[in-house]
């Protein structure tokens, strides 16, 4: 193997450990998302040395990116959003970071990588898209008096068992009490 094949596996190896080292694939998705934003710093020089520099600095920081994109995607897929609307702000996200990549390949004459890009991209985007489909919807509801959690769960899903969820989704101080406008799980 030579220095870059080996520098590549161990980029690919580094983005691979980060998807793993969570026990919660929306850890993963965080720290990849941060990796998949990695850029090169600006040229320290004008003459022939820094410009190779910069050039080998923009190659490492795409072999970076790419990795942890590819990783990021991977993620996506073992994740499970528990609504609607979180697959779609995942989906959005995904895709906007591999459109940005998929666009910088492009510009850098890498056909074959923005290539592949998108279609990962598109891989990404209609995989969330399916699986969002099937997922609820939040809901608001507006209350105009105070209300116990109990009454609300019954009244929103005939389900006394749900109280909790409808406390925690009000964000109430006491239970007793929720009132106002708030947002629940539309099941």
């Amino acid at each position: 193997m030579t220095a870059l094949s080996d520098l590549a596996a161990a980029v690919q190896d580094l983005a691979g450990a980060v998807r793993r080292l969570g026990q919660d694939p929306a850890d993963a998705i965080r720290l990849l998302a941060l990796l998949a934003a990695v850029g090169p710093v600006a040229a320290t020089g004008d003459d022939g040395l820094g410009r190779a520099m910069a050039t080998a600095e923009a190659a490492a920081a795409a072999l970076c990116r790419r990795a942890a994109l590819a990783a990021l995607a991977r993620a996506t897929a073992a994740a499970t959003p528990p609504g609607y609307e979180e697959a779609v702000a995942l989906r959005d996200a995904t895709c906007t970071l591999l459109e940005a990549e998929e666009i910088r390949a492009a510009d850098a004459g890498d056909a074959a990588a923005a290539l592949a890009l998108r279609d990962l991209r598109a891989a990404v985007a209609e995989d969330l898209t399916a699986r969002a489909a099937d997922l609820s919807r939040l809901r608001e509801v507006n209350v105009a008096e105070p209300l116990p959690a109990l009454v609300h769960a019954w009244r929103l899903f005939e389900d006394p068992d749900r109280a909790d969820e409808v406390a925690l989704a009000a964000g109430a101080e006491d239970p007793n009490f929720i009132g106002g406008r708030f947002r629940v799980r539309g099941d």
